[in-house]
């Protein structure tokens, strides 16, 4: 009996032991695959893509065929921009009219050397070419009201992308194409609108009416007030200029819109159904908004897309996030953007190239 029981109890052993291999093999190849999906995610963050779009329009003028734009957006002040040789080879042998920068390129850490560095690479690249840039929602404020140690109203990060070349876009601003002129203008100008008693013209009535009153008062001659009243007039400033430009837009120009933040469908046909027939500064004159922020989704899986997007939920796809997408007669292209955003709650890209895009502009329809 006892024999018999002896035995009993080896076979039960050598069952758990085969149990905990079996455990520790799988256990095993999940940390390898863990492991392999990590360095692989690692690797492709130090890739970068180029993305090429068409923005048909039908009826194009000749003389904008093949205007093509480079889109970038959403460095976050990655250390990619500093792979000069990594961007001279995604970009060679590839002309482009302008580039234009979406935001969120320095980020919430404030560090605008990267930023820097890629304008001045892409000036390399291609000589003479304009770079046009706006401020994101994670950027720092780019027009600073509060005591700054500096009197020039603009921020030290906008300040030094200008001093590199850059151009900030907080004001519309035209470029000659041959013999055609396209304009380059700030999405928020088009919901306010141009007229004598609201629109731009009343911004511009009601920021007078406030240097006014701050003059009267002295505000300009004090640390704290002065600092308000310089950004207060810088402000002005740049909607006098906007609307000293928008009068001079004509029918046969281009018009092109840049956002941080994507439009939705709703809004677009919204200001579409409100827009004056008449004027030529209008959304139904918009031919492309150029915007960024979701970058392209942050965590995707293959076809899956998107893992999570703050307001649109779990497995969402790309409409509204990343790529064109057409609403009435409108193009939008919301970039995949380079780096990796704080609205997500899960850090770093995953499974998601850095990616930057042109769009070249032609009548041919496909």
């Amino acid at each position: 009996m006892g024999r018999k029981k002896n035995s009993y109890i080896f076979i039960q052993e050598t069952k758990k032991h085969r149990a905990s291999g079996c455990l520790i093999l799988v256990l095993a190849i999940v940390f390898a695959a863990v492991a392999l999906a990590i360095l692989s995610n690692s690797l492709l963050n130090q890739k970068l893509k180029l993305n090429t779009e068409k923005v048909r329009i039908m009826n194009l003028n000749s003389g904008f065929e093949n205007v093509t734009i480079l889109h970038i957006s959403d460095l976050h002040g990655s250390e990619i921009a500093f792979e000069t040789d990594l961007w001279k080879d995604l970009l060679f042998g590839n002309g482009f009219t302008a580039v234009v920068m979406t935001g969120d390129m320095v980020g919430a850490g404030g560090d605008y050397a990267p930023m820097v560095t890629l304008i001045k690479t892409l000036q390399e690249i291609k000589a003479g070419v304009p770079i046009y840039f706006i401020a994101g929602d994670e950027d720092p404020t780019p027009v600073v009201s509060t005591l700054h140690g500096s009197p020039e109203p603009l921020a030290e990060w906008v300040r030094a992308a200008q001093a590199a070349g850059a151009i900030y876009l907080d004001r519309a601003v035209s470029q000659t194409v041959g013999k055609k002129t396209v304009w380059f203008i700030p999405e928020d100008l088009y919901s306010i609108g141009l007229t004598d008693d609201a629109g731009i013209g009343g911004m511009v009535s009601n920021l007078t009416r406030q240097k006014a009153e701050m003059e009267a008062g002295g505000k300009q001659y004090e640390a704290e007030g002065g600092a308000s009243y310089r950004a207060l007039s810088y402000r002005l400033e740049a909607y006098e200029a906007s609307a000293a430009a928008i009068s001079k837009i004509t029918e046969d120009d281009l018009q092109i819109g840049v956002k941080h933040i994507p439009l939705d469908a709703d809004y677009v046909r919204q200001m579409t159904a409100w827009a004056d027939l008449d004027d030529v500064f209008s959304y139904r004159n918009l031919s492309l908004v150029l915007s960024g922020h979701y970058c392209g989704g942050q965590w995707r899986l293959g076809s899956l897309g998107p893992v999570y997007v703050p307001d649109f939920g779990w497995f969402p796809g790309d409409e509204g996030i990343v790529g064109m997408m057409r609403i009435n007669n409108i193009s939008q292209y919301i970039s995949g953007g380079l780096a990796s955003s704080s609205i997500y709650p899960m850090p770093m890209r995953l499974f998601n190239v850095p990616s930057v895009t042109l769009l070249s502009y032609t009548a041919k329809l496909e």
